[in-house]
């Protein structure tokens, strides 16, 4: 059996990424990918993290607190909770992008913001509770 070249197969590879970009040109598409772009880098950074130092604990770390065990853990539940979330707001994201303008603005311009207040909030009093404890 004959084997491709390599770029034989890069052009048969970039084929249907040429006709899927066309359409999304042409469709109008690439303002409404925005904001599914900034939380895939929002969401590569706290997964990202996970490996290393978390995130949240970083953040928590430059305000000025002092963790120990019980606090380091806590952080890295945290910036699970908020991968999670936004794995899912970035499916929800990307949906959006090929359903109406209606729909998309709802959900990008105004739920979106509510949802994460709601996490903000939501983790802003388990964290007070948490510290009591």
């Amino acid at each position: 059996m004959a084997r491709l070249r390599p770029s034989t197969a890069a052009r048969i590879a970039a084929a249907p990424l040429a006709v899927w970009g066309l359409y999304l040109l042409r469709a109008n598409v690439w303002f409404r990918l925005y904001p599914a772009v900034m939380v895939a880098a929002a969401l590569a950074a706290f997964a990202a993290s996970l490996f290393r130092t978390p995130l949240v604990e970083v953040f928590a770390r430059r305000m000025g607190e002092d963790l120990d065990e019980r606090g380091t853990a806590y952080c890295r539940a945290v910036t699970v909770v908020w991968t999670a979330f936004l794995a899912a707001h970035l499916a929800v994201t990307v949906a959006t992008v090929f359903a109406s303008y209606e729909t998309w603005a709802f959900y990008n311009g105004f739920l979106a913001y509510v949802l994460m207040g709601a996490l903000f909030l939501g983790e802003w009093l388990f964290r007070r509770r948490f510290r009591r404890g």
